[in-house]
């Protein structure tokens, strides 16, 4: 087949158009790289004909482009950096050292001078030595990392994680050593910094398994005394009370009767006189019907009278339709070719044959419909029977009662926080209800047996309004402990030790619910130690 030399011309130039970048992308890029090229910004210009190239590789204007002006670019970018390179300025220094590396990564000059950059920084951040007291060694490492993301030299960023792999080592030992000596809060910080340093998968599963120790020894301890006026059975149901509140205490508090663990908070306790009152029944009625099918009964069926009918109007047009077409048969026997006889003068001329015979065609086809009809309807009263069975509805007629109980209570409940004197006080009504009715099995319906509410049930009802207040109760306590306990190691002293760390530790978990972050010890050592730079985990 031919190809039209039009469409074959179109066709190169839609090819011409895509491999010329015709995208947005690379409009945008050219006319940007365009602009800052007659302007002299030989930086921008080169990195708007990068874009450009990436948006249309095949673009030799903007491929090609590209390295003439990344070239003019680190011309410039090196004769500024020179100066404060020398005079070991690095904040002016190394911008337009990066900005040169962006272009030509491998550039000789650009990465010498990286070189010297990186080891002046180290330079500087030698007053504070590794090998020296935790705090200094946290310090340089801060120091060190303050410009990790301007000195992309191999050197340099191998010296950051040989001295962060130290470091964490460093934290890693101190660990262990709180481990022993059951300062198990000191330990989950101290296991976590060391993962902030050189995560390991290691260190992470010595930081749960510490975790776990610390919430052991360093939650609270509930104690919950129960006294007042109730029933005897109520009372044995609200035994062992903390037990029944101990899904809903925080993850730093536990009941004090799992047990004693060396080094555990003060036992918290809360007393609670209680009243709880004889329950008060009341009910009622509601009088409900139900229909249901008693029997069966034989009844006329309305269907066959009306096939009935359908059958005689079936039978009288079928008897008129065949007295038409055998009139219009006849009619169309007897009728004339259109001729008649020319003698007669004044006679009515005889009706045409074909008009007549047309309706004998059209009576025919009347009485054939007719015809089916009737057979049709023949059929529908053969099959349709002149008696149904029919259900017989009689109603039901019960009663649904409805019983209420409500119990009336009401307790106070006093804490063993310091100064905590005012106790808390709550009243309201246990609440229970239920139905009853009888069961009819004619209709369907199952019976509903009453069942009263347990002692039980009112234990666990009572123990369910108890729970928020003892919560709130021991929420109060702890945010009490953790601003005493924080007042105990609120300064990071010179020679900090396992117990700082484990104080500091329980006064996180107490005052917020949660250890602190590692990251907030690694910053507070540093900033003891004069770093003006904070650590980053990695």
């Amino acid at each position: 087949m031919r190809t039209h030399p039009l469409l074959s011309r179109f066709s190169s130039l839609l090819v011409l158009l895509a491999a010329s970048g015709c995208n947005t992308a690379y409009r945008e890029a050219m006319a940007q790289a365009k602009d800052a090229a007659v302007r002299g910004d030989f930086l921008t210009a080169a990195r708007a004909y990068r874009s450009a190239c990436q948006a249309s590789p095949d673009d030799k204007d903007a491929c090609g482009r590209f390295p003439i002006f990344a070239k003019k670019a680190t011309g410039v970018a090196l004769e500024t950096a020179r100066p404060p390179c020398e005079a070991g300025d690095l904040d002016r220094c190394l911008p337009p050292l990066l900005d040169a590396k962006d272009l030509i990564p491998e550039h000789i000059e650009v990465n010498g001078l990286l070189e010297k950059a990186s080891q002046l920084h180290v330079q500087n951040c030698s007053q504070w030595q590794p090998e020296g007291p935790l705090g200094t060694a946290v310090a340089g490492l801060a120091c060190l990392q303050s410009r990790a993301q301007q000195l992309p030299v191999p050197s340099f960023q191998t010296l950051l994680t040989n001295q962060a792999a130290g470091l964490s080592s460093r934290f890693v030992d101190l660990a262990t050593t709180a481990r022993g000596e059951n300062a198990h809060g000191a330990s989950v910080v101290l296991m976590s910094a060391a993962q902030c340093l050189a995560p390991s998968s290691e260190t992470s599963s010595r930081i749960g398994s510490a975790r776990s120790s610390f919430y052991a020894q360093s939650a609270i301890p509930v104690m919950a005394h129960l006294d007042g006026s109730m029933s005897p059975r109520i009372a044995n149901g609200l035994s062992g009370l903390c037990e029944r509140m101990a899904s809903s205490l925080p993850g730093w508090a536990r009941c004090a009767s799992t047990g004693t663990v060396s080094g555990q908070p003060d036992v918290f306790q809360v007393w609670v006189d209680a009243l709880i009152q004889r329950a008060v029944q009341t009910s009622t009625e509601d009088v409900r019907t139900l229909d249901y099918v008693s029997g069966k009964r034989e009844v006329r069926n309305p269907d066959y009278r009306k096939a009935r009918e359908r059958l005689e109007l079936a039978e009288s047009a079928f008897e008129q339709s065949k007295t038409v077409k055998d009139d219009k048969r006849a009619a169309c026997e007897k009728a004339s070719d259109g001729v008649h006889d020319a003698s007669c003068v004044g006679c009515t001329p005889p009706p045409d044959k074909k008009t007549v015979c047309d309706e004998f065609g059209r009576a025919s086809d009347e009485y054939n419909s007719n015809s089916r009809e009737l057979e049709a309807a023949r059929r529908d009263l053969s099959n349709t029977p002149e008696t149904v069975m029919e259900d017989v509805y009689e109603t039901f007629t019960y009663s649904v009662w409805t019983y209420y109980w409500s119990s009336p209570y009401r307790f106070k409940l006093r804490a063993s926080t310091p100064g905590s004197t005012e106790p808390v006080r709550a009243e309201g009504a246990l609440q229970f209800q239920d139905q009853e009715h009888v069961g009819f099995r004619p209709g369907g319906l199952s019976p509903d047996p009453l069942v009263p509410p347990t002692e039980q049930s009112y234990a666990d009802s009572f123990v369910a309004q108890l729970t928020p207040y003892v919560v709130d109760a021991v929420k109060r306590d702890a945010a009490a402990r953790g601003a005493w306990r924080r007042g105990q190691c609120e300064s990071l002293p010179a020679d900090w030790s396992t117990p700082w760390v484990q104080c500091w530790a329980e006064s996180a978990l107490w005052s917020s619910g949660q250890e602190p972050q590692a990251i907030e010890l690694l910053g507070l050592l540093a900033s003891n130690a004069g770093a003006t730079s904070r650590p980053v985990c990695r």
